[in-house]
């Protein structure tokens, strides 16, 4: 009786462990997923921080681009204005 007793109670404990085991492989994959799902969850975040930044960065060198135009433009228009200015005092001084 003792050594059925015996088989019978390293059998259950035997099959706890193998319980205890299927759970904790499954905790332990489950675990795993996530971390691997929130993994690249962070690189998809990160390659559109990456495109907004570019995104941004873009829009920002075209509108500096735009102001230099701008200005360069206005000093363009200075410079004719100077040129009309002289053209015609030097007009003047000739017809003296």
């Amino acid at each position: 009786m003792s050594g059925g007793l015996r088989i019978l109670i390293i059998l259950i404990i035997m099959f706890i462990g193998i319980y205890f085991y299927s759970i904790s492989y499954r905790y332990i994959r489950t675990t795993k997923e996530k971390k691997r799902k929130k993994e690249i969850l962070n690189k998809e975040e990160a390659f559109r921080q990456r495109k907004m930044k570019s995104q941004k960065d873009r829009e920002e060198k075209a509108w500096i681009t735009e102001l230099r135009h701008k200005e360069i433009k206005r000093q363009f228009k200075w410079l004719k204005g100077i040129n009309k200015d002289i053209r015609k005092k030097e007009e003047i001084l000739l017809d003296k």
